[in-house]
């Protein structure tokens, strides 16, 4: 590094910067700032000035660097940055590295996202967890070059570093240079975190600066003509040191009377032939070496040197000691780096194209033959093509399947390349067409894999890839919301010749999944009810479980009860050795839906705590899946905040995985019943634009609809609301039956129906409710038929009966209507003093709620019978402050000021470190202060006040 006068020569303005940074971030508040310029202009020195401010400053220091040979492998720049290895010591890092494996999701369809450069979220999810518990143990400073090279999945997890930062005690720092690589660098360097963040923009050095470099490196004070060359760098640090160096070296610098002075007549070159200058006093066999580093990439490993070149590692040292002797190499921990990347570009470029393409191929050769991981071989593979040829396409048939789990995309680029190469009589021309179409199955590339499988389907002769095959067809069609599609293939399978009876079974019963997601509920009963007998004979548990899903899913449909209930039970009993991870996921989602239906509070809690881990480590659909049930839970038993906070962990993922429609209508109806209309149809608006085709997401379009019509009803269009819940009702939503999903609705279809005269419709409502209740017999489900049957019969009595219920569930927001209902008609029949005692019970609830709207309504409609609320006692409905901290936050405030990180909160609570996070966001806001640190003297203070 250039230093002068204990810091970087012209950058004492940075250096005042990145102190206040380190200072700020050790106090608990996080930080970021990026530090971006021209190469050559200082952007790794300033990084090395923050390294040693930070550990100043008592930080832990990560250091990475993005190689341009691994932009296309996710999480390369991370993985090297926070040292995630499988044979890590350390089981918080061995333990991601697992998860970036990711055997548990290979050929999982859509697990790596839909959109370009999604990545895997899994993996980011665990890294992150990673950082929270590193920062757990102290200050942290990540430090991260050259991110213009950066892969899109290690953006991504900076991108959500930076906007949390504020959380930990943690400093990223990231420089890059202004090309068109960095385009989302500078996206996510402009658009995130404005607060707590610092764009270092590095301007070419001032004149004075540019002086005192060249005191620094010549050893006086520069003359006129050393003066007037050293203008020719435009201030360029890089350049200005290069020339200097190199007049140096050619002994063209006098010092006299501590004047350093060019000799007259003596040029300076361009840059890239000063970077080039030195490399002539180098030995052959160093030039040699150098050329070899440089087509493996902006570091390597002496013994991955050693592998390409064929010699032992002793045999290098001297050659590496001249090269970092010469100032062309320097070690960064195992690796070797180049001291700048002008550097190695300029050796690369010297290498001809054709022989540049060799050693790649013989480098990827070496480290495949070393058992190095697929991915270091893949990169480059992908540089050496097609002189790749054969051993592309041998290398591939053994590694296929590893590579694909790591990086599919990757993988795909790579079988099309062999596929290119490869005679298509060549009998591993199938081999990788089956692993093309896992890869793009893996990426999210659902059509294209069904179409791949499709073709190869239709030429193959081996029988032992038909059912591979066929079950590719049918899981990429069921995933794009295609369930159709899915039963002819699932049909197509059952009857070919080719596929064995137990497979068949599988088939067969998949089957009845498809007609269940069609709505078709009797031949998906059928079908599974013969499946499920198929498979206890047989003893197959994959069969078994999607058996038992429908069948148990049709019954919570049709007659929800303890018969649904042991059927959902009995399919999560299934051991998770007889089963894939993800099927396991869904079956536990399934029942803590079906636990929050029949109002099991405990038993929906419970499950979902054991099954957050899991959908974290599998991710795709299941991540949003699992935020969307917790926010359920949380709305109807009133602990709307804490769905809030569900809500607001699952959007990201939700709108990854093509799951957000739901989750915003869950957020706009909290919004609407608070009054805040505004929110609400933000969120709507969102909703409408999502395209949620999952099969998934079907079975909660009924979220959406209940939002519209809500809005009608805060619009004063009771009539639209009606006229939109009683068509769905009729018609149903999607390829649902309406009766069977949207039953809950009953008492709102009866209330709108009597407010339009709708005498004949009214009462079937109210049957729909009462069939269900007695099927189920859960306090909810009474509720709303006693609720629909005092509204009928105008009985007040009935509705106090339905609050009871309610209140048993407990289902908060039902007791309050029921109450205001049964209020209303008591003033009508003149029963003034017990209506208003009513109406203050329910304002009471829907004040704990927050629920403005709906308080304000149960106040105008007893206004409307001369009925006005009596005294009430002072509430409180602060915003900010302590008191405005809900239940949960103040249990999460706990955790925070004994120490613990957000993945140990999540993990002593039973939620996901997502809504952790979320959690205490929302708690620094409404404390305002600025990091865990502040919180944890927040409640020192409080528990011993005399200490303040």
């Amino acid at each position: 590094m250039d230093h002068f006068a204990g810091c970087l020569v012209g950058r004492e303005a940075e250096t005042a910067t990145l102190k206040a940074l380190a200072a700020s971030a050790v106090s608990g508040a996080g930080q970021a700032a990026f530090v971006v310029g021209e190469p050559g202009v200082g952007k790794t020195a300033v990084l090395g000035l923050a390294a040693s401010t930070a550990e100043r400053a008592g930080m832990r220091v990560l250091h990475g660097a993005a190689q341009e040979l691994e932009r296309r492998f996710p999480f390369a720049l991370m993985s090297a940055c926070l040292d995630v290895d499988a044979t890590s010591a350390d089981v918080s890092r061995a333990r991601v590295a697992e998860v970036l494996r990711g055997d548990a999701r290979y050929g999982l369809p859509g697990a790596q996202g839909t959109s370009a450069g999604a990545g895997d979220f899994a993996t980011a999810e665990a890294m992150l967890g990673l950082v929270d518990e590193c920062c757990a143990q102290g200050p942290l400073a990540l430090l991260l070059d050259d991110l213009q090279w950066a892969d899109p999945a290690s953006l991504l997890v900076l991108q959500r570093l930076v906007r949390g930062a504020q959380q930990l005690p943690l400093l990223v720092v990231g420089a890059y240079r202004p090309v068109p690589q960095a385009s989302d660098v500078d996206r996510l360097s402009q658009h995130l975190g404005l607060r707590d963040q610092t764009m270092l923009k590095l301007a070419r050095l001032s004149p004075p600066a540019v002086s005192a470099l060249l005191v620094d490196v010549c050893g006086g004070e520069p003359g006129p003509r050393l003066r007037k060359m050293a203008e020719g760098a435009a201030g360029n640090p890089l350049y200005v040191r290069e020339s200097a160096a190199a007049l140096l070296r050619e002994e063209a610098i006098e010092i006299c009377g501590g004047i350093a002075e060019v000799t007259v007549g003596c040029p300076v070159p361009p840059l890239t032939k000063l970077i080039t200058h030195r490399l002539r006093y180098l030995r052959e066999e160093v030039l040699q070496a150098l050329r070899v580093a440089s087509v493996l990439g902006a570091g390597c490993t002496v013994a991955d040197l050693a592998t390409v070149l064929d010699r032992p590692t002793h045999e290098l040292l001297s050659i590496v000691a001249d090269a970092e002797a010469a100032g062309i190499l320097r070690d960064v921990g195992d690796r070797l780096v180049f001291r700048h990347d002008l550097i190695r570009h300029a050796l690369y470029d010297a290498v001809p194209g054709s022989v540049r393409a060799m050693l790649h191929l013989k480098t990827a050769q070496a480290l495949a033959t070393a058992g190095a991981a697929p991915e270091r071989v893949a990169e480059h593979l992908l540089v050496a093509a097609p002189a790749a040829g054969e051993f592309l396409t041998t290398w591939l048939v053994d590694s296929a399947a590893q590579l694909t789990t790591r990086a599919p995309a990757t993988a795909l680029q790579l079988i099309d390349q062999a596929l290119d190469l490869a005679d298509p009589h060549d009998p591993r021309h199938d081999h990788l067409q089956w692993h093309r179409a896992i890869a793009q199955l893996s990426c999210g590339q659902l059509a294209e894999a069904e179409e791949t499988a499709r073709c190869a389907l239709a030429r193959t002769h081996d029988l032992t890839r038909e059912c591979p095959l066929r079950w590719i067809i049918v899981h990429a069609a069921y995933a794009r919301g295609r369930p159709d599609l899915a039963l002819i293939e699932t049909r197509l399978a059952c009857s070919s010749q080719g596929v064995p009876a137990m497979e068949a079974i599988r088939f067969q019963a998949f089957s009845a999944v498809c007609l269940l997601a069609l709505g078709k509920l009797s031949q998906a009963e059928e079908v599974a009810a013969t499946a499920r007998c198929a498979a206890e004979a047989e003893d197959d548990g994959p069969a078994l479980a999607n058996a038992l899903h429908v069948l148990a899913a049709k019954r919570f449909l049709e007659a929800p009860g303890a018969e649904a209930l042991e059927l959902a039970q009995h399919a999560t009993r299934l051991t998770p050795e007889t089963i894939h991870p993800a099927q396991r996921i869904g079956l536990q989602l399934t029942l803590a839906n079906d636990y929050i239906e029949l109002d099991h509070v405990h038993n929906a809690r419970r499950t979902l705590a054991a099954v957050h881990r899991a959908t974290e480590r599998t991710a795709g659909v299941f991540v949003p899946w699992y935020h969307l049930s917790s926010a359920l839970l949380a709305f109807n038993t009133g602990r709307w905040d804490d769905a809030l906070a569900e809500v607001e962990a699952g959007l990201e993922p939700g709108k990854q995985f093509a799951m957000s429609r739901a989750l915003r209508a869950v957020a706009s109806l909290i919004a609407m019943h608070r009054g805040r209309q505004t929110t609400a149809a933000a969120h709507l608006t969102a909703a409408a634009v999502a395209s949620d085709n999952g099969t998934v997401a079907w079975f909660y379009e009924y979220l959406p609809l209940c939002a519209d019509a809500l809005a009608d009803e805060a619009q004063g269009d009771v009539e639209c609301a009606y006229t939109r819940l009683a068509t769905a009702f009729d018609r149903g939503v999607g390829h649902l039956p309406g009766q069977s999903i949207l039953c809950f609705l009953t008492p709102d279809l009866v209330r709108l129906a009597l407010a339009q005269g709708d005498t004949i419709n009214a009462p079937r409502y109210s049957r729909a409710a009462q069939k269900r209740a007695d099927h189920s017999g859960a306090p909810y489900h009474l509720g709303d038929a006693y609720r629909c049957q005092g509204l009928l019969a105008q009985d007040p009595d009935l509705l106090l009966e339905a609050a009871r219920c309610y209140h048993e569930a407990p289902r908060p927001l039902s007791e309050a209507h029921a109450v205001t209902d049964a209020a209303e008609l008591l003033a009508h029949r003149r029963q003034p003093a017990q209506a208003r005692a009513l109406l203050d019970q329910a304002l009471e609830i829907y004040a704990d709620l927050d629920a403005r709207w709906d308080a304000a309504r149960a106040a105008s409609r007893l206004r409307a019978a001369a009925v006005h609320r009596g005294i009430r006692r002072p509430r409180n409905s602060a915003r900010q402050g302590w008191e405005a901290l809900t239940d949960t936050e103040r249990i999460v405030v706990g955790h925070v000021a004994d120490g613990h990180s957000n993945p140990e909160i999540a993990a002593r609570i039973f939620i996901s470190r997502r809504t952790v996070s979320t959690h205490v966001s929302s708690i620094l806001t409404k404390l305002g202060k600025t990091s865990r640190v502040e919180i944890a003297a927040e409640v020192i203070r409080r528990q011993h006040p005399g200490r303040a």
